[in-house]
């Protein structure tokens, strides 16, 4: 299982034609949204499917380089907290036709003609999906992804 850790408007590339993009991590009790949340989701799919933080992808997929050395984002400091009690909405775009339930029931998708760079592709669909820890998603009968957990990082007061 391949474990990734989302933030909100983040995404995942499941093969070449399913993509699954956090839209909002919140409270499960009043829907408030949690800032500063990530979910990390498990993936089970079949050694030849490949999956790709979205990110990634971009970068392998054409930027040019230019010579000078990426600038790295300097790591966070503070504790992970556990949230218990946070839900995701995830925005799952398939090719129409592809099976989603979730938790074993089936999901129903609006239709859509645009792909992820706005140009016109085979139809797709998109399912609008809410999970909390421990659902599952089931894409195509061989694809499963679950929330794993919910996760804030608080940040350490500094007292010079």
């Amino acid at each position: 299982m391949l474990v990734l850790g989302r933030r909100k408007h983040q995404s995942v590339v499941i093969g070449d034609e399913i993509t699954l993009t956090v839209e909002e991590i919140c409270d499960s009790g009043n829907g408030q949204r949690i800032v500063g949340a990530a979910v990390r989701l498990g993936f089970q799919t079949p050694r030849e499917i490949p999956i790709y933080r979205s990110e990634l992808r971009a970068k392998q997929g054409g930027a040019a380089h230019t010579g000078r050395p990426a600038q790295r984002r300097q790591p966070e400091t503070g504790t992970l907290v556990a949230l218990p009690d946070a839900q995701v909405r995830l925005r799952i775009q398939v090719p129409q036709k592809v099976p989603v339930c979730h938790n074993g029931t089936p999901t129903v998708g609006r239709d859509s003609e645009l792909g992820l760079d706005g140009e016109t592709h085979r139809p797709r669909a998109i399912h609008h999906v809410t999970c909390q820890k421990d659902d599952r998603i089931a894409i195509c009968h061989n694809i499963t992804i679950a929330a794993l957990d919910f996760q804030r990082l608080v940040f350490r007061e500094h007292n010079p």
